[in-house]
């Protein structure tokens, strides 16, 4: 009887042996970079996972941990990465220049900022595969996968923010002079929103059309297709992260008060979790409605859907990146330590009845499908 009971406890305990039971929130593994991960992990149609460094690298990294190879910038690569139809990988560098990236590893083209200024604002495809990312020279951009110029908008200040592609290829972006726009995919103003500081957290598309955006003002917005303010939610600090919608209409976003907060379509307040740092990191929903979000206390986070913690992972720095939700239940995250690390959750994948789960979801377009890969 003594023996069974031994056997029992084995399957228990993890890390005993090669009957460990592989528990949600312990690490798969993780990889050091030379620098500083603020990128956000992008998960390729085919299973890669790619994240700049501030060591002036765009990561290639296969699911197993191994590093495939690495693409070098000119500067910190603290842009989030996206990934071509056909399979062309699209990031900026501080050295002001968009990379364009073919699968094998070399360079098919960059294309430099014409204010020589850094770019950290992630790239958005649009349905036709035109590329729009923002530029601290007050700029937003339209490049087409040729690497030639489209068109260029000029706002009032820089743009740290990253678009969203809305079904019509209407450009959604906010900027340092405080305001949302939005740009026809011929490049005209369609309408602006002002908010009350500088915009550095990037737009999210929910339902009914409305555009939710953070500030540093303190407030998220919920913005109506016309450009007219639908509601805002007042938090105790500035907001730098962008939301994410769940298949419901709640809206998680994080604020420098610490916390993380859910809140309804109508813009009333379902629950907050108080972490004990503050919080750029932008919120991912997983497929069974957890809710994955890093903070400067350098800890990720895995919240249930009634704001209760379900469990957390302390890395050895500060996270701002946003978490990345694999279908087989591994969440990628960066760390200011350094390094990538893969977690096991229950999630298998993101949450795809959401409008938008998570940050930069599907190159900038929220769910609408990826139709091919390479």
């Amino acid at each position: 009887m003594k023996n069974y009971i031994l056997l029992f406890v084995c399957f228990l305990i993890p890390g005993y042996g090669s009957v460990a039971i592989a528990q949600s929130g312990s690490l798969k593994w993780k990889v050091a970079t030379g620098g500083q991960i603020l990128s956000s992990p992008v998960i390729a149609p085919w299973g890669d996972i790619f994240v700049g460094s501030q060591d002036e690298h765009l990561y290639v990294i296969e699911p197993e941990g191994k590093i495939r190879r690495k693409y070098e910038t000119g500067f910190w690569a603290q842009s989030t990465p996206a990934i071509g139809a056909n399979g062309v990988v699209y990031i900026g560098s501080w050295d002001h220049h968009l990379y364009a990236f073919r699968q094998g590893g070399t360079l098919q083209w960059k294309f430099r900022a014409m204010g020589k200024q850094p770019i950290i604002s992630s790239p958005a495809i649009d349905d036709n595969g035109t590329i729009h990312f923002g530029s601290y020279d007050n700029y937003i951009y339209a490049v087409r996968k040729n690497g030639s110029l489209r068109w260029r908008f000029k706002t009032e200040y820089k743009i740290s923010s990253s678009p969203a592609v809305g079904k019509d290829n209407t450009v959604y972006v906010g900027s340092w002079d405080g305001h949302l726009y939005a740009i026809g995919s011929d490049g005209r103003r369609r309408w602006d929103f002002k908010t009350g500081f500088w915009i550095q957290s990037s737009p999210a598309l929910g339902k009914k059309d409305t555009i939710y955006i953070g500030s540093w003002d303190h407030h998220l917005y919920a913005v109506n297709q016309d450009g007219t303010l639908k509601w805002r939610y007042k938090t105790g600090d500035v907001i730098t992260s962008s939301p994410a919608i769940d298949k419901d209409g709640t809206v998680y976003v994080g604020s420098w008060d610490q916390h993380v907060y859910a809140l309804t379509e109508d813009g009333n307040l379902k629950w907050q979790f108080k972490t004990e740092g503050k919080i750029s990191s932008s919120p991912a929903i997983g497929q069974d409605g957890t809710i994955y979000v890093g903070s400067d206390d350098h800890h990720l986070y895995a919240i249930d859907l009634n704001g209760i913690l379900k469990w957390r992972y302390q890395t050895d720095d500060g996270i701002s990146s946003s978490p990345a939700i694999d279908t087989d239940g591994t969440i990628y995250v960066g760390s200011k330590d350094h390094s990538l690390y893969a977690l096991r959750s229950e999630s298998f994948g993101y949450q795809v009845q959401s409008p938008w789960p998570g940050f930069h979801f599907n190159n900038g377009r929220g769910n609408i499908r990826v139709k091919s890969s390479p």
